[in-house]
């Protein structure tokens, strides 16, 4: 199966006041597409740092960061976004609903914003909001919402442009057990039922009952601790073809929205 992910000695470090705070010290990381990996560790460990690397939200100091093909330190920082909304779906520990849409019109301005095009734009939010079991909240409100089920919208949102990597942010961080389970049994089935590589940041244990790859994150170091192949895709699930990945450096650059070959 195709590598997805490739991290190359990296290193990263923030300065307070006149300290250099080291949070990683040359870490290598290489994560296949048939995998849901779970990142765990204490407060400040460097879970939503490692994860913001991957985004492209922050950039190494050292090291180089390689996603679906892409050179992170190649995309010129106006085409972030754009990597973003056509590579990934992103839930934050914070879900970010706006207060004054419905369920679907939530989902239906994501699509908008990242310039997501297709023939099927509503069917594919329906079938989300229906295999993430809120279709009848469809038009309710996020303040009619509970906890779990603005977590689910923030899920199908995430998933409604059709990303190749899902990327959780604590997800369980603020349910109760039971909807935690729930939300767990559930992130399950998408990874099981779909082609999307998932990663999960979390300290929640439930999550060690799903993931293929659980790594532990700290001490300047991101070490796998446990693998379970018996809990990754069956063979019968067809994987889109990611052009980026048959790509070399430096032969590709975002330019309206669209990854096309350099000239040269």
């Amino acid at each position: 199966m195709d590598q997805i992910i490739k991290i190359k000695e990296v290193s990263k470090k923030f300065q307070l006041f006149w300290e250099d705070i080291v949070i990683f010290d040359n870490i290598n990381l290489e994560i296949e597409r048939n995998e849901l990996i779970l990142f765990y560790g204490p407060s400040g460990s460097g879970k939503t740092t490692l994860l913001n690397l991957i985004t492209g939200l922050l950039l190494p100091d050292e090291g180089e960061i390689q996603v679906a093909g892409l050179y992170l330190d190649l995309i010129p920082e106006k085409d972030k976004a754009d990597y973003r909304s056509n590579y990934l779906g992103i839930v934050f520990q914070e879900n970010n609903l706006v207060s004054t849409l419905t369920v679907t019109e939530n989902v239906v301005l994501f699509q908008e914003l990242c310039e997501y095009e297709s023939e099927d734009k509503q069917e594919r939010i329906d079938e989300l909001l229906t295999k993430l079991g809120i279709d009848h909240r469809k038009d309710s409100f996020p303040a009619q919402l509970s906890g779990g089920e603005k977590k689910r919208i923030a899920i199908a949102r995430a998933l409604s442009t059709n990303p190749y990597i899902l990327i959780l942010d604590e997800p369980t961080g603020n349910l109760d057990r039971e909807s935690a389970n729930d939300l767990c049994n559930l992130i399950e089935e998408v990874f099981l039922t779909t082609d999307i590589t998932i990663i999960i940041s979390s300290h929640d244990q439930k999550m060690n009952e799903i993931a293929s790859k659980v790594y532990k994150v700290g001490s300047k170091q991101v070490q796998l601790e446990t693998e379970y192949p018996e809990r990754r895709k069956g063979e019968e699930i067809e994987y889109r073809t990611i052009g980026s990945l048959e790509r070399g450096k430096d032969e590709y650059f975002f330019e309206d929205e669209t990854l096309i070959k350099e000239e040269k």
